[in-house]
C-alpha cells in the first residue's frame, strides 16, 4: 500500500470548503434566499492573495473589483454566497 502525501490547500480551495461548509450549516437552519437577490461587500486583501480570491470568486458565480491604488476589492454575486463570504472573512479577523 502506497501513502501520498496530501499537499497543503491553496487558499481558494480553502475558501471553497469553507464557504461550502457555511452554506451548508445555512441551509438546515433557514429557508432559501431567492436566487435572484445580488450583493456586495467589501473585503482587504494582500496583493499576492489576489489571483486566489479571485479563482475563488469564479467558481461561485462573484466576481471581484479592485481599484488600481488600494487593497479593498469590492465582492459581488448571489446574496447568500456573498453573505457567507463576508461572514468567513469576519471570522478570520477575531
Amino acid at each position: 500500500m502506497t501513502s501520498k502525501a496530501a499537499l497543503p490547500l491553496s487558499l481558494s480551495e480553502q475558501l471553497d470548503a469553507m464557504l461550502l461548509g457555511w452554506l451548508e450549516r445555512r441551509a438546515a437552519r433557514s429557508r432559501p434566499g431567492r436566487p435572484d437577490r445580488r450583493a456586495t461587500t467589501a473585503v482587504t486583501v494582500a496583493d499576492g492573495a489576489l489571483p486566489e480570491l479571485e479563482r475563488f470568486c469564479a467558481g461561485w458565480m462573484m466576481s471581484v473589483e479592485r481599484p488600481a491604488n488600494g487593497r479593498v476589492a469590492l465582492v459581488e454575486g448571489p446574496a447568500r454566497t456573498v453573505e457567507g463570504f463576508a461572514a468567513l472573512v469576519a471570522m478570520s479577523r477575531r
